[in-house]
């Protein structure tokens, strides 16, 4: 009889042991996901008086691609929501105050050879999300700008060297989103004539490394 006790105090302190480590894993689960206020950001996002952004999830050095003569850095993809204030708002075409849930890409472009005539702007960039919505190009006020002249020129001209580039998500929200794609077309030549293949690069936001 006395066994049999034994038996089951040791069962119950099994099962609670189990609790414990589960609730601890779901409280870390839980501060994992939870959104981090932007306060310093290499392009500014909210920390300059604008407004209020928050990351939900990040990753760091994707990869280097490359389309004919064009070298794609991807240096970092970040997940943030937020909003501009009454000051700023104008500025970015956006209501004060209303709710932005974008996809940033940081991205530094190069030329692996000398070419003098050649198409190849942020337009070339698209994204394709997890739940199907195809956002077609960055959103121009929130984004940087690449063409020919600036991948032509020395790496220490005056302008930025590392783009950013905004897609603002219509469909999917900052928590809900687990992948998406990162499509650059290939530059075209005079003749409109692409001079290399398609990136398709799938980000996966449960691999957050930052």
């Amino acid at each position: 009889m006395k066994f049999v006790h034994v038996l089951l105090l040791f069962l119950i302190l099994i099962a609670i042991s189990g609790c414990n480590i589960n609730g601890e894993d779901s409280n870390q689960s839980k501060q994992e996901s939870d959104p981090v206020l932007i306060e310093d950001h290499q392009f500014g996002l909210g920390t300059e008086g604008e407004g209020e952004f928050y990351k939900y999830k990040s990753l760091n050095d994707i990869g280097t691609y490359e389309t004919g003569p064009v070298v794609v850095n991807l240096e970092k993809v970040e997940v943030v929501r937020g909003s501009f204030n009454q000051d700023y708002s104008e500025v970015y075409n956006v209501e004060a105050d209303e709710t932005l849930e974008m996809i940033n890409f940081h991205i530094k472009f190069e030329l692996n050879k000398e070419i003098d005539d050649f198409t190849f702007n942020q337009e070339h960039l698209h994204v394709l999300t997890d739940n199907s919505e195809k956002i077609e190009k960055p959103n121009e006020l929130l984004s940087s700008v690449v063409h020919a002249s600036i991948l032509k020129s020395p790496k220490d001209n005056s302008e930025r060297y590392l783009r950013q580039f905004s897609f603002r998500l219509k469909e999917s929200t900052a928590e809900e989103i687990e992948k998406a794609t990162l499509i650059i077309d290939p530059p075209v030549d005079s003749s409109g004539e692409p001079l290399g293949e398609a990136i398709e690069v799938e980000v996966d936001f449960s691999k957050d490394n930052d």
